[in-house]
């Protein structure tokens, strides 16, 4: 483990300044400094920046270590600053380290997603009837196209994770067809077969395909970040969901049976272990490169970005088209 050396403002932290407060953001971690505590953090964080040892950091701002030490190590446990090692204590990042680190940018990255406007239309009811079957016909597409992205990942996949894949894939290779069953309650099974997804959910499916061909471990490192929107292991998450379910109920008590499917779906994948499942996952790889580890975080914050989009297509197309679901044209229907 690195030693508290070489302390540093993590370079997406963002400082602000209002009457003798200094306050620091980072992702979700905030810190808010006063008097004396400001002052010294306002001589030291030109100073911050990985090359510099605490002994002296204190020195060219005329302070004690203790003092200077006494600051930047609450910093740290807050999350606003990390620490480099004078040390070489090598480049490489295991993969229990990752999965904390990943954990922390993918909720991160999933604020926005968990913000949707289309999230407060259905809870307070001003969402339309093509909205909201709209978002369960767009769910199943998701779910049912598993098999695409999931059967290249394991094809791809490094004997490591080719076990933890496998099995997974295994799975979720029926799990459509839970969504599918609470919609046939409300339409017949090949309107259902038939319903084609909105381009934005098929970009989303799309986009896991090219992760899974290109490498197992950041596939999964997105496919993750869509997991944890499902299998949060969070009872506030779980109670937000649950919430969600009874407002759309109340307001659409015609989609009591696909909300069923819904949650019949999370028990599943609570069932099999899915919430714990990266993090075997990680702790079966060797150590990781920094090439791998910015690779796969980019795959999973790139992931978030689809997510939206696929919110937004749910929103802005069923919005403007009542009619449900979308068919393919044929011959038929000219």
């Amino acid at each position: 483990m690195a030693s508290l050396d070489l302390p540093f403002l993590k370079r997406s932290a963002k400082v602000s300044r209002d009457d003798g407060r200094v306050t620091i953001r980072h992702l979700l971690d905030e810190v808010t400094l006063e008097g004396a505590g400001a002052q010294l953090f306002a001589k030291l964080e030109p100073q911050l920046d990985g090359l510099t040892t605490i002994e002296t950091l204190a020195q060219k701002v005329s302070e004690k270590p203790a003092r200077v030490r006494a600051l930047v190590e609450p910093l740290g446990k807050v999350g606003v600053v990390s620490f480099l090692s004078a040390k070489d204590d090598g480049d490489l990042m295991s993969g229990a380290d990752f999965h904390a680190l990943h954990r922390e940018r993918a909720l991160y990255w999933l604020d926005p997603v968990y913000r949707h406007p289309f999230w407060e239309r259905v809870v307070s009811g001003k969402a339309t009837r093509a909205q909201v079957l709209g978002f369960a016909f767009e769910k199943y597409h998701y779910i049912e196209a598993a098999f695409e992205h999931m059967g290249i990942a394991a094809a791809n996949a490094s004997p490591e994770m080719m076990p933890h894949l496998a099995r997974h894939f295994i799975e979720e290779y029926t799990h459509g067809d839970i969504y599918r069953k609470g919609l046939r309650s409300l339409f017949p099974d090949d309107v259902v077969l038939r319903s084609q997804p909105l381009p934005s959910t098929r970009a989303l499916v799309n986009y896991l395909a090219e992760c899974a061909a290109k490498g197992s471990f950041s596939y999964y490192s997105g496919n993750e970040l869509l997991q944890l929107t499902e299998n949060t292991g969070e009872d506030t998450a779980g109670r937000a969901v649950n919430d969600f379910y009874d407002a759309m109920r109340k307001h659409y008590p015609y989609t009591d049976k696909v909300i069923n499917s819904f949650i019949a779906h999370t028990q599943a994948d609570q069932k099999l272990g899915h919430d714990d499942a990266f993090l075997l996952m990680c702790k079966s790889v060797p150590p990781l490169s920094p090439r791998e580890v910015n690779e796969a975080l980019n795959v999973a914050r790139s992931m978030a970005e689809h997510l939206m989009l696929f919110m937004d297509g749910i929103r802005s197309f069923y919005a403007q088209f009542p009619t449900m679901p979308r068919l393919p044209c044929d011959l038929s229907s000219e």
